[in-house]
């Protein structure tokens, strides 16, 4: 093996190791734009690429690690930027209808098909959860590509989306909980209260104290973004220390500054460095593919693909039609849904 591809000169060069993957990357999604496809999977494709079954170059795991939850902690951050409830009031109760709608009909059927294909009922419940939620980041770019914002199909697809996510946000909160076996009713209580004291404190101070601020910051781009990026990583480590999730934190990070004027500022500071780091999240997660289980895992797959393929589509167009919407703004709106969100890929991995 030539020097630079040995894993033992990787590991004494981080930059070097970091240049190797990124590269690959770059390389993976130029075939995938070629192809037209989604570049995320470039990125899953390059983990599997460079990862324990093939190339192994990653081995400083921690740095990637470390760059894959600064990438999920900004992306939630951005996220809850756009979590304003004044949308979801705009888009009125088909948002609502078809949000919590399509959540509990995918996430039970998938619930159901995960018991039959052999997997324990907590398991179940997780694989259920993961499937029915469609990905915000990926639409709004697809909509945006379109210039299709504006339509009407867009505009409910956008309000649905914006209460998928904050039923996210409070699974988000509950994960940790669940997982812990051995927590007591009293410490779910106390979870509870603390969760609600931390969110109302980050709530109150953005608006008592950041959003009179909003003209201060907004004056310097630099500012801006420096405020908005150090905010999101304090709340996100406060969460962490609270017994939280990173994740959690960071995302009511980006909630509790949705309603500054400045946030479209914000959020498009943020967007590269957010598009980097999250490359390696997705990158890390390919490498962590048990590919020796894939001829026994594919089957599954496949099955399960078609909840979000057919059944989530299926189910929002019963329910938009029940609402009295026309047939094609119902199965454009549906057509729209037909990808995994990422944070179900975040929830999984919690």
């Amino acid at each position: 093996m030539p020097f630079f591809l040995n894993p033992a000169t990787l590991h004494t060069s981080i930059f070097l190791e970091l240049s190797l993957v990124i590269a690959i990357g770059a390389f993976m999604a130029i075939i995938m734009r070629l192809m037209k496809q989604p570049l995320i999977i470039s990125y899953i494709l390059t983990g599997l690429i460079v990862g324990p079954f093939f190339l192994n170059f990653i081995q400083s795991t921690e740095i990637f690690e470390l760059f894959g939850e600064i990438g999920i902690s900004i992306l939630l951050f951005t996220v809850g930027l756009n979590l304003s409830p004044q949308l979801i009031k705009q888009f009125g109760k088909v948002s609502l209808f078809t949000g919590v709608g399509q959540v509990l009909l995918a996430s039970g059927l998938g619930f159901f098909l995960a018991r039959l294909l052999g997997y324990n009922a907590l398991t179940a419940a997780y694989i259920g959860i993961a499937l029915a939620f469609a990905s915000t980041i990926i639409i709004l770019k697809l909509l945006s590509d379109r210039n299709e914002l504006e339509t009407l199909y867009a505009k409910v697809t956008v309000g649905f989306l914006l209460v998928q996510d904050l039923l996210a946000l409070i699974l988000l909160f509950s994960i940790p909980i669940i997982a812990n076996a051995n927590v007591s009713s009293f410490s779910i209580i106390t979870m509870l209260i603390k969760g609600i004291a931390m969110v109302a404190l980050t709530w109150i101070v953005a608006h008592k104290l950041l959003r009179p601020l909003n003209n201060f910051f907004s004056h310097s781009q630099e500012l801006l973004f420096l405020f908005s990026l150090s905010w999101g990583f304090i709340i996100a480590a406060l969460f962490k220390l609270g017994g939280f999730s990173l994740e959690t934190g960071a995302l009511v990070a980006g909630v509790s500054l949705a309603a500054l004027p400045a946030r479209h500022e914000i959020s498009a500071r943020l967007t590269p460095l957010r598009d980097f780091f999250i490359v390696i999240f997705f990158i890390l997660l390919g490498a962590q593919i048990a590919v020796t289980d894939i001829i026994t895992i594919l089957p599954k797959a496949v099955i399960l693909s078609l909840i979000v393929l057919v059944a989530n589509p299926v189910v929002i167009l019963l329910i938009m039609k029940r609402n009295g919407y026309r047939k094609k703004t119902s199965f454009k709106t549906a057509l729209a849904i037909t990808q995994v969100s990422e944070f179900s890929l975040i929830l999984m991995g919690m």
